[in-house]
């Protein structure tokens, strides 16, 4: 199971597919607010909690 970056939750597939890069996601709604992800915290690695 694909796991966040930064809290090891659980995320799926199709949202590294949206929010990530690389197959990976940096930050998920449980450590990040929508909007954060929205601007791209997803998938930057220096991204504020």
């Amino acid at each position: 199971m694909p796991k966040c970056q930064n809290c090891e939750g659980h995320i799926t597939a199709d949202f590294i597919r949206v929010f990530g890069i690389d197959g990976e996601a940096h930050r998920c709604p449980a450590c990040s607010t929508n909007s954060d992800l929205k601007e791209g915290a997803g998938a930057r690695g220096d991204a504020e909690p």
